[in-house]
């Protein structure tokens, strides 16, 4: 699930290489302005990918919609040729979670503005048709059988009806009085308008005319994070929900009348009706079920790609058809399954915002994207992409391997660099949701994970992995309604950051805490609000017996952590704030504008400023412990920054 992206618009797109395929690196050297023996290299996009949100069917074309790609792009899919036959630019937007075809026409509803755009398929023309007030994100569209389109929206959790004759726009208003997200929609026969809603789990029908409202979704399941997908047909309604995986089967015509089905699995990602059966496919096992909808009987058919999320299934003549995240078309027909990848036959690629960053040796660089990870061999000057079950939030390298603390699911992966294969190693558990923060304790190998609780949920936990065996063990709120958003140790103390941030809620903490963490007792040392008014840490930092500590709200503290005093303080001068880092025995932070060297007495000192970086997440550096360079993000391209 996204949350708004935080990005300046990109100047261009770049023409790039196919995901998943090898590709030179252009380097582009130029010298810094700001500090003089500074030497920049630009290594070429630092992500580059094809993933897709949106997915709809019309006949024998298949339509997707990017993700996080700018312009973003809605692509026609032939499924007779096997050939992505059309890339079009949509006029606003990063991506379209929202797809839908009504009459010959295509519509894609975009995030994070939430603009309807119309595909016109007899002239290839491209136009938005409707602005849906204020809302970022229009999560689904649905048509009725008048022609009217009806979309769901975050964050103010309304359902929007689109007459696309007129481009007249209707709010309906909230579907859940105080809930946020309208995940999933649909319309039955009738013109009446089911949504699915989050972070609570709700499934209300609306009666567009009157605007009368009833809630169906079975009271067991009301303690779900969301309606994650949802369809009508016939005599049924059938939701999935997360992140407890269950299938709800409810008689549309009596409601009271529900199966509750539970799959095993965490999410229930997409669902289509043929007849009386259900097809849909789940999280994290990416699997393809069938459910017998008057028995509920559960039949497991194939692994169309295996840890993907899917972003639409289809049946079409006794064919099950699907759309992947990563931009892959996959097909079970015959019992086998083939899989398409997109960009290999024609759909376009680009580069995305970098989710993470780490530096493995001087001949490699690794980023995080959207369901995959670019390998940059510096040595070689080429750039390849490892899949992965979702987004790399953060890395740490450790004994030939990278490993990975990946949303949704927080789930820890690794990257084998002798293989260049990725394997999981399993979940943090609990209701962790997305991992926050790595850090390797150098003294035994052990990797420190901080992370924040499913949607709608307070908290968050500590996750310590041993790398060797891949045992995982959590720790929950170690601070009451607080994340652990920053991590570093020292010998035997960890060294927390909390955040209040709460996704697709309000928070209930009020500021921020350091804290100590005895890593062999396994116990909270010590808490302390050290900077007032911090609602969270962005990233910490051990050095010379200090903590170097970064706040959301830009303020650089450094502290003595056995005293439990500020010894110096500062504001980060331009940009965002992210990561800390050691270079030659001295501190650097980065921040989407700048790279700076942090003095003890909290002065900074810029190295390198104008990045302009293009982050997912918080700003990151990674640096190379034989060479002394750092590398961060300038725009959306990997550089290397040589300091004499």
């Amino acid at each position: 699930m996204a949350t708004p992206e935080r990005m300046a618009s990109r100047r261009s797109l770049l023409a790039a290489a196919g995901a998943g395929m090898v590709a030179a690196a252009v380097p582009h050297t130029a010298h810094a302005n700001e500090t003089p023996g500074v030497t920049v290299t630009n290594l070429g996009p630092a992500v580059l990918g094809a993933p897709i949100v949106g997915a709809a069917l019309a006949g024998d074309s298949a339509f997707v919609v990017t993700r996080g790609l700018e312009p973003a792009t809605l692509a026609e899919y032939d499924l007779l040729s096997g050939r992505v036959v059309n890339n079009y630019n949509l006029p606003t937007g990063l991506g379209g979670w929202g797809a839908v075809v009504v009459r010959g026409a295509v519509y894609a509803g975009m995030y994070s503005v939430a603009d309807i755009h119309r595909l016109d398929r007899a002239t290839g023309q491209v136009e938005q048709v409707a602005r849906l007030g204020t809302e970022e994100f229009a999560f689904d569209l649905a048509a009725s059988p008048a022609g009217l389109i009806y979309a769901g929206t975050y964050p103010r959790g309304k359902v929007y009806e689109i007459d696309p004759a007129t481009r007249g726009v209707r709010d309906l208003g909230q579907a859940v009085a105080g809930l946020r997200y309208v995940r999933c929609v649909a319309v039955d026969d009738g013109g009446t308008v089911y949504a699915g809603t989050g972070t609570s789990a709700r499934l209300v029908t609306i009666n567009p005319a009157t605007g009368a409202r009833t809630e169906i979704l079975p009271a067991a399941l009301h303690g779900e994070s969301f309606v994650y997908d949802l369809v009508v047909a016939g005599d049924y309604v059938v939701a999935g929900t997360e992140p407890n995986g269950y299938l709800a089967i409810i008689d549309r015509r009596d409601p009271s009348r529900a199966v509750v089905v539970a799959t095993g699995e965490r999410t229930v990602d997409a669902i289509a009706i043929s007849g009386t059966t259900a097809y849909f496919t789940a999280r994290p096992s990416g699997a393809l079920y069938s459910c017998q909808l008057d028995t509920g009987e559960l039949t497991k058919l194939a692994v169309p790609v295996a840890g993907q999320e899917t972003r639409g299934v289809f049946v079409r003549d006794g064919v099950v058809h699907g759309a992947a995240g990563a931009g892959l078309w996959w097909t079970l027909a015959d019992g086998g399954v083939t899989t398409v990848d997109l960009a290999e036959v024609g759909l376009r690629t680009g580069p995305e915002p970098p989710q993470s960053l780490s530096s493995v040796d001087a001949e490699r660089v690794l980023v995080g994207g959207n369901f995959g990870l670019q390998v940059h061999d510096l040595e070689r000057r080429t750039s390849r992409r490892a899949p992965v079950d979702g987004e790399p939030k953060t890395m740490a390298p450790v004994r030939g391997r990278t490993f990975m603390a990946v949303y949704p699911g927080a789930f820890v992966e690794a990257y084998d660099h002798k293989a260049g294969v990725v394997t999981n190693l399993g979940a943090v558990g609990g209701e962790s949701n997305r991992p926050r923060a790595m850090h390797r304790v150098s003294r035994d190998h052990l990797l420190l994970i901080g992370t924040r609780n499913e949607y709608g949920r307070t908290g968050g936990a500590l996750a310590i992995v041993d790398p060797e065996t891949g045992r995982i063990e959590r720790y929950d709120d170690l601070v009451a309604d607080q994340a652990i958003g920053a991590v570093t140790s020292h010998q035997a103390m960890a060294y927390l950051g909390t955040e209040t941030s709460v996704d697709g809620a309000p928070p209930v903490a009020t500021e921020a805490r350091l804290v100590g963490f005895d890593l062999a007792t396994r116990k909270v040392a010590w808490t302390w609000a050290a900077v007032p008014g911090a609602t969270a840490y962005a990233s910490l930092i051990h050095h010379d017996g200090l903590l170097y500590a970064v706040t959301a709200q830009g303020v650089l503290a450094i502290v003595d952590p056995r005293s439990r005093t500020v010894v110096a303080s500062a504001r980060i001068p331009a940009g965002r704030p992210g990561y800390l880092g050691i270079r030659a025995g001295a501190v650097y932070a980065i921040t989407t504008d700048a790279l700076l060297r942090v003095d003890p007495d909290a002065s900074m000192t810029p190295v390198m400023s104008g990045l302009a970086a293009e982050w997912y997440n918080e700003p990151q550096l990674a640096v190379d412990e034989e060479t002394g360079d750092v590398f961060t993000i300038r725009g959306r391209d990997l550089i290397r920054i040589h300091i004499q």
